[in-house]
């Protein structure tokens, strides 16, 4: 069996919210799906057991070892990844966007090779670009704990709730739509036992990130739930923890974060863009007050606007600057 090597996964919110109707083992199949493709969008080299291919059209063929679905404690349960497979390809999102709407299988051509142990399958472009479209917002989850769920109820609670800092209201109706089962609890108690009730206990004996909730009632019917989130850091992957800790703290370390606020909406630069220039922005921290910083790129933000590169403009006049207090403190010497 693989162990699964945690990390931190980036999801569409648009997929977290879709409605839909996974089973468990459908669910880690797409989990692997994200990871790679989020992989491949930061620049990573794959695993030499994992082929990732795409045709003209932008479909994309995985092929991949069937111990990559399962989790670390469990046997070698082919049948249960067989059917998953088989339910993925009668299973359809819908996909839109401003010129196109789409009904399309979630995987196309399953296959599962018998003697390497591995699977194959297609994914329509249309779905793999909805998989990574941020443009609704994305939720950040650990790989490890979301594969380690046996519920699917609570994979969806996870995600949703992952990083999450304020409450959020949900219609019973929306809610069931969401998680389509609007045909199977008719009666709201039944949904909120059979539901909400497993996913939350399965989450607080082990999530980082769980809920608390209160009915939100009509008169006496209830007809919604306020979820409040609930930050468990006991369950949370030292690792990762340290890892997050580490991002945040890195460029405020050298970067003040008045001058990093200036940079990032003024100039829209990201983090990692800021972290790239660190030696430079430690030295200018050095030797430059933030005031006399915060007033140098004030006086750059007209002339930047007429650059072909308004960020290498940016960059290449705080290094002329940087050039420049050495210069003067040499003269002075």
């Amino acid at each position: 069996m693989a162990k699964i090597q945690n990390k931190e996964i980036i999801q569409s919110y648009i997929l977290t919210t879709a409605k839909y109707d996974f089973s468990v083992y459908e669910k880690r199949i797409l989990y692997r799906i994200i990871e790679l493709n989020q992989n491949l969008i930061e620049g990573k080299k794959l695993n030499e057991k994992y082929i990732v291919d795409s045709n003209n059209q932008g479909d994309i063929t995985y092929t991949l070892p069937i111990s990559l679905f399962l989790k670390d404690d469990d046997k070698s349960n082919h049948k249960e990844v067989k059917k998953a497979l088989e339910n993925l390809k009668k299973k359809e999102l819908t996909y839109e966007d401003d010129k196109i709407w789409a009904s399309l299988s979630i995987i196309a051509n399953p296959k599962i090779m018998k003697y390497s142990e591995k699977v194959t399958f297609t994914i329509d472009k249309m779905i793999n670009d909805a998989l990574i479209n941020f443009s609704k917002g994305f939720k950040k989850y650990e790989l490890k704990v979301a594969m380690e769920f046996e519920s699917t109820y609570s994979m969806r609670f996870y995600e949703l709730f992952s990083h999450q800092k304020t409450p959020i209201n949900y219609s019973i109706d929306d809610l069931k739509e969401m998680f389509k089962v609007s045909d199977k609890y008719k009666l709201t108690a039944n949904f909120i036992n059979k539901v909400i009730v497993p996913a939350k206990k399965e989450l607080d004996k082990s999530s980082p990130y769980t809920f608390s909730y209160d009915q939100i009632k009509t008169g006496r019917k209830i007809t919604g739930i306020r979820f409040i989130p609930i930050y468990q850091p006991q369950f949370e992957d030292d690792e990762i923890k340290k890892q997050r800790l580490n991002k945040q703290i890195s460029n405020r370390w050298f970067i003040p974060k008045n001058v990093e606020d200036y940079l990032k909406y003024n100039f829209d630069y990201t983090d990692k863009e800021l972290k790239n220039n660190l030696n430079l922005f430690e030295n200018l921290y050095n030797n430059l007050s933030e005031e006399s910083l915060l007033d140098f790129l004030s006086e750059l933000r007209e002339p930047s606007a007429y650059a072909t590169n308004r960020k290498a403009f940016i960059i290449g006049a705080l290094k002329k600057k940087m050039e420049q207090i050495v210069e003067e403190k040499y003269l002075n010497k």
